[in-house]
């Protein structure tokens, strides 16, 4: 008891004054600083304790402080301030009108004061509280940090201020509201769509918006968030970037059942096709984020009518719009510009597009019905035996993609790499040989893709993103014609193809474009070394070893078979860090070895 006295003795006659006249702090007004009067109860609904200091204005808790005396240390005090973060009674409108903790923390031991900044950490699967030391705020420059003084002017989002000030705090408006422990699909959808629907009804957002089915206090939070930006005036491609990364970083749960590309690897994809032409037409059939539509926008100046994205689910579909919105800085009427279309993928979207491009996730698309609208446009029986194919939506993908683009135009879809090898894919091989000229197979080191994201196969199971991914690049050179055989001239396969593999560093903690950057870096400067070369060396040393006739033979039996193969020159790049390497090879022989 004597402990609890003198500690009370301490916040009283040390911490309030000290806060008081070197910040400006409220010290005699029961309504701006309560002292221990703040419960924590216990899930059984007792109670538990009380919260040293909280700082309230205008009824809403600004400050939390967990004060120490001098021989406790800041860490153990910022143990203590973070459970009692977690269990603020947010869900009791006198202690929290917003139904929000405080967003700044402080610890004090003696009277040496410590500031921080919180975040949520949704890697985890229960997301957790992460801290920053920030400069210590005086109360009024605290208050105007929430946008709660007179006349306050809204401010302009920072891209650096992006995740913690605005982000985050819009998913834990609906996090606290639902009562949900962890984030969930749900959420992410509310948090894209309360941005979308501001930047299509800004001027009325204060009025009869956010639509949204939180109750009145939870509405309130979401009002005076976009109160204290200035959304509009914010909006830029960098802006975008940390939304999307903001996104990336909250598909760690394993519910979401969701492929998205990491940003180094879409800069790579565009890396390897090169500059476009600002006419260039292009379908992403399964555009997921638009993390492809807009690189391809931006890097290239191309008109937003000569770019589609479609995505047949509702998530990705208003992630990518409002992704798209804060790129292209477009608000109001000028929305319905974005070239995002919610529809199924696999259904007839024109047959004269010049890049099709794509990370086509595998889900079932058979969930959505309308199976025999999909196959008015693909083909049940590729091989033209009389029997079905094993459907896979990555069959349908491979289909819809060389359907879809023009005589002469590109491909370029990330694709598992067991397609390039298993025996039972054989024939998506030849589809593909017979209609396209092979550019370049990447093999992406696994975990090139979220964790716990997960692929559907059509007609069961599932694939995790543990599986290894490649890109597949290649032009399009015979159009599909209705029942013909998978047939081909070995002459024809007679040309070299870029192959590169990239195995993960052996420590892959952190961001995956931490390590994987760099490697797609090397390979790129590969592959365009490789695409000035005059001559190809070591394709003539190889085909030198067969004569004509018995090289197209051997082409045949090697691509479409697993069988041994002679080993055959290869040029290798080591990097310098870690033990991942590239492989690159001229020679088509060593495609499915």
């Amino acid at each position: 008891m004597q402990e609890k006295r003198s500690e009370n003795s301490y916040i009283n006659n040390d911490i309030l004054p000290f806060l008081a006249s070197n910040f400006g702090y409220p010290i005699h007004d029961a309504e701006k600083v309560k002292i221990n009067d703040i419960p924590i109860f216990r899930p059984s609904g007792g109670r538990a304790g009380s919260i040293d200091i909280v700082y309230y204005h205008n009824q809403e808790p600004v400050l939390l402080v967990e004060a120490k005396t001098k021989h406790k240390s800041h860490d153990v005090a910022l143990k203590e301030a973070l459970v009692y973060l977690k269990n603020f009674p947010v869900d009791k409108p006198e202690f929290s009108p917003s139904g929000l903790p405080p967003k700044i923390l402080a610890t004090t031991v003696g009277k040496d004061i410590k500031f921080y900044k919180w975040k949520i950490d949704y890697s985890k699967p229960i997301p957790d509280f992460l801290t920053e030391e920030i400069e210590i705020m005086p109360f009024e420059k605290l208050i105007l940090y929430y946008g709660l003084v007179e006349e306050y002017i809204a401010r302009i989002l920072e891209p650096k201020d992006f995740a913690v000030d605005f982000f985050d705090e819009l998913v834990s408006i609906f996090k606290y509201h639902k009562k949900e422990e962890k984030i969930t699909k749900d959420i992410v959808k509310e948090v894209a769509y309360q941005i979308y629907n501001y930047l299509l009804n800004s001027e009325k957002y204060t009025g009869d918006y956010p639509y949204t089915e939180l109750n009145l206090q939870g509405q309130k939070a979401i009002r005076d968030l976009f109160k204290r930006f200035d959304v509009i005036a914010s909006l830029s491609p960098e802006i975008a970037k940390e939304f999307r990364k903001a996104i990336l970083r909250s598909f760690q749960g394993t519910e979401f059942n969701q492929y998205l590309t990491e940003k180094c690897v879409i800069d790579f994809v565009f890396g390897l096709i090169g500059k476009l032409n600002k006419n260039t037409k292009i379908l992403d059939f399964e555009c997921g984020s638009g993390g492809f539509i807009a690189t391809a926008i931006d890097q290239n100046e191309l008109s937003l009518e000569n770019v589609m994205g479609i995505d047949i689910e509702e998530l990705p579909y208003i992630i990518a719009k409002t992704y798209l919105a804060l790129y292209f800085n477009k608000s109001g009427e000028e929305l319905k510009l974005i070239p995002i279309k919610r529809d199924n993928g696999l259904f007839y979207h024109g047959k004269n597009w010049d890049l099709v491009i794509g990370n086509p996730a595998g889900s079932n698309k058979y969930e959505h019905g309308k199976e025999k609208d999909i196959f008015k446009n693909l083909n049940r029986d590729l091989d033209g035996n009389g029997k079905e194919d094993k459907i896979t939506e990555y069959n349908l993908s491979i289909q819809q993609a060389i359907q879809s683009a023009r005589i002469g135009g590109k491909i370029c879809l990330i694709l598992p790499e067991g397609l390039f090898s298993n025996s039972q894919d054989e024939f998506l091989r030849k589809y593909i040989s017979k209609h396209c000229n092979i550019l370049a197979i990447i093999s992406l080191p696994s975990g090139s893709f979220k964790k716990g994201t997960s692929v559907k196969k059509m007609k069961g199971g599932s694939q995790s993103t543990s599986m290894k991914m490649s890109i597949l690049y290649a032009e399009k050179i015979r159009e599909v014609k209705e029942n013909d055989n998978l047939e081909l001239d070995t002459k024809h396969l007679d040309y070299p193809i870029f192959l590169a593999h990239i195995d993960k560093v052996e420590s892959g903690s952190g961001d995956v474009s931490d390590w994987l950057e760099e490697r797609l870096r090397v390979i790129l400067e590969q592959w365009q070394e490789w695409q000035n070369k005059a001559e190809l060396k070591n394709i003539e040393k190889i085909t030198t070893k067969l004569n004509k006739k018995k090289r197209s033979k051997e082409h045949q039996k090697l691509l479409f078979n697993e069988v041994e193969s002679e080993k055959i020159e290869t040029k290798k790049v080591k990097l310098k860090e870690g033990k991942s390497e590239t492989r690159i090879s001229e020679f088509l022989k060593d495609l499915l070895k």
